[in-house]
């Protein structure tokens, strides 16, 4: 199964996998990692690895959701890039990481990843459009 480990500034990443099980319940070989002012470079790379390495213990790759393109978390990630091992996706938000868990298992890690780029952008919706209410 493909690791998915969520990587953010603060805590929002526990606070995004606490509202997914909420919804979907417990998890398999999901992790977070949240980067904090105080934390080294260095610190943080330690975390990702360990949990990199946990989550993706099986050999069928590890996806890596961060919060922010160009922030620390994905610069950090950066360096785990590997092709068919670990995947990067910026941007995260609830419906992608919900998604990711239920996709996993029908999907390569790249198909995956492609997946969830488009339903990530899709899952933004504005309701007012939908109810017909905006001016």
């Amino acid at each position: 199964m493909i690791g998915i480990v969520v990587v953010t500034h603060a805590g929002l990443a526990r606070e995004l996998l606490h509202a997914a099980e909420l919804i979907l319940g417990p998890t398999q070989l999901v992790g977070t990692v949240s980067i904090d002012r105080g934390m080294s470079v260095d610190v943080a790379k330690e975390k990702l690895q360990q949990v990199v390495h946990r989550v993706g213990a099986d050999g069928d790759g590890v996806l890596i959701l961060t919060d922010l393109f160009g922030g620390t978390p994905t610069n950090i990630s950066a360096e785990f890039l590997c092709p068919d091992v670990v995947e990067i996706l910026a941007g995260v938000n609830l419906p992608m990481l919900i998604k990711s868990i239920g996709a996993r298992s029908n999907n390569d890690l790249g198909g995956l990843a492609a997946l969830l780029k488009e339903y990530g952008k899709n899952a933004i919706m504005r309701p007012a459009e939908l109810l017909g209410t905006v001016l």
